[in-house]
């Protein structure tokens, strides 16, 4: 077969159907760059034809004007819409990126809400006279009178006899016990015992939580708001076993989430003897922003106390000395958690090291802990209110007491219960107010949303330009461009 040759008039002009299979014909892309001037008029073209449809205002009349001083306002007032645009626009992202908030406060009603943990320590860490009868009182003293900087560089003390003492143990021996300090308890009408109470060790010593949750506990719930659906309890503070070295007698007493250590020394209230003390209180729940907000909160509930699911500062705080005094002394003191096995301080690490180490925390504690706030916590505010306790009428017609202290009806019995009662029992009546609860809760006072609405309507007013004309730009250079590289 002869070879031959199709030309480009031949395929033009003769049908599709009789074309050879191995021959394509479809539009003809052109690459190539048209001549210098044939691209300027292209371009300049293109760029008339968007001009005459743009809907930025005013920039027909800068390049479509018919005299130049037309054209030259116009650009003037282009520049200056587009100028006031801009620094709107900076302003505008200025109160953006310094992400402002505002504070929203809801009241929140709650049906039947969990009675908050009621932790309660005695003022007097240890009862004299066990701590007499163990033989214990020197070296107590001794190591009390040193944390509360009394000098006592002239005394010897024989360590080697106190070696064996468990510090964990020696409070719960020496401190007060719940079923000699509860006379009375009632919960929601109903009565109660020490049974509902939680021994737990703290930097006050041995301490109790009524409705800890703890231990198989589970957790009492409200039906009422008021006092006759309260925690009404009677305490003996027993002052008369006191230390020589307390100033102060009495209990304190902290209302907190079930989730919380009970940081009683921290956050608690005072309530003291021959007092009848009507504790109100009010739930409160407070959210916070996380980073980049100024709040800078922790966004987690993960508690970095053992046995606790809920973060706080102060349990931070907490957490951050524990291992300071672990550095330094190589062992914890009583009521810190227990981190890693770390062994029980013994009475010479107290003495020696760990007091004088929870002075140097106290200054130092900004530069070695970091304890940012919560994003969210859960608060109950007492309302405290006070009454003389007990009446004397009641001492007279009340058969228990009698009974509790043995006595007849003489007036000498009654001097001395009305004494003993003035000097060491107490009321404490807990209550919820209301039912209802606050939540104080941050939200972004200027979010992005806001940004791009008022964005647009500065773009608006200064240039009457849209987002569909920023489009239109980009559609008029892809095509300047695919001009200016030879794509028709």
């Amino acid at each position: 077969m002869e070879d031959f040759e199709i030309s480009e008039i031949d395929i033009k002009q003769r049908p599709s159907s009789v074309l050879p299979r191995s021959i394509k014909v479809g539009p003809e892309v052109a690459t190539t760059p048209l001549p210098q001037g044939k691209q300027s008029a292209a371009v300049q073209e293109k760029w008339n034809g968007f001009v005459e449809s743009s809907t930025l205002h005013g920039l027909q009349h800068v390049f479509g004007g018919r005299t130049l001083a037309r054209r030259v306002i116009w650009a003037l007032f282009l520049l200056l819409g587009i100028g006031w645009f801009s620094l709107q626009t900076q302003k505008l992202l200025t109160k953006y990126f310094s992400y402002p908030v505002t504070t929203k406060v809801t009241l929140v009603y709650e049906e039947n809400p969990e009675f908050p943990a009621v932790s309660i320590c005695n003022f007097n860490m240890f009862r004299r006279s066990v701590v007499r009868e163990a033989g214990y009182e020197k070296i107590l003293n001794y190591v009390l009178r040193k944390a509360s900087g009394i000098d006592v560089s002239g005394e010897t003390i024989n360590w080697e006899l106190y070696e064996s003492i468990n510090l964990t143990e020696f409070h719960f021996a020496m401190g007060h016990q719940i079923y000699n300090t509860l006379h009375q308890c009632y919960w929601d009408g109903g009565l109660c015992t020490y049974e509902n109470f939680t021994p737990v060790l703290t930097s006050m010593g041995l301490c109790y939580t009524f409705n800890s949750g703890k231990d198989g506990q589970p957790i009492l719930r409200v039906r009422q708001a008021g006092s006759d659906f309260a925690l009404h309890l009677m305490l003996d503070v027993q002052q008369w076993d006191y230390g020589a070295l307390g100033s102060r007698a009495g209990l304190m007493v902290f209302i907190h989430d079930h989730e919380t250590p009970p940081l009683v020394a921290q956050l608690g209230f005072a309530v003291g003897p021959g007092t009848s003390t009507f504790a109100a209180i009010n739930k409160q729940k407070t959210i916070s922003l996380p980073d980049p907000y100024e709040s800078n909160c922790l966004d987690k509930n993960d508690s970095k106390v053992p046995g606790y699911k809920t973060y706080t500062i102060l349990g931070c705080l907490l957490m951050c000395q524990t291992k300071y005094i672990i550095e330094k002394c190589g062992c914890r003191d009583v009521g810190m958690p227990a981190i890693n096995d770390t062994r029980m301080c013994k009475a010479l690490d107290l003495s020696d090291c760990v007091l004088r180490e929870k002075g140097n925390f106290r200054k130092l504690k900004d530069q070695q802990c970091e304890c940012p706030v919560p994003c969210s916590t859960t608060s109950f505010r007492p309302i405290l209110s006070y009454a003389a306790f007990p009446s004397d009428e009641y001492i007279k017609q009340s058969h228990e007491l009698y009974e509790m202290y043995g006595s007849n009806t003489s007036e000498a019995s009654l001097d001395f219960i009305q004494g003993y009662m003035s000097q060491n029992m107490l009321e404490l009546v807990i209550y919820f107010e209301e039912l209802s609860y606050h939540v104080i809760e941050q939200t972004p006072a200027y979010d992005s949303e806001s940004l791009f609405a008022e964005i647009g309507g500065q773009v608006g007013l200064c240039v009457g330009a849209s987002l569909l004309t920023v489009l239109e730009f980009c559609d008029v250079i892809i095509a300047i461009i695919g001009i200016c590289f030879g794509f028709r």
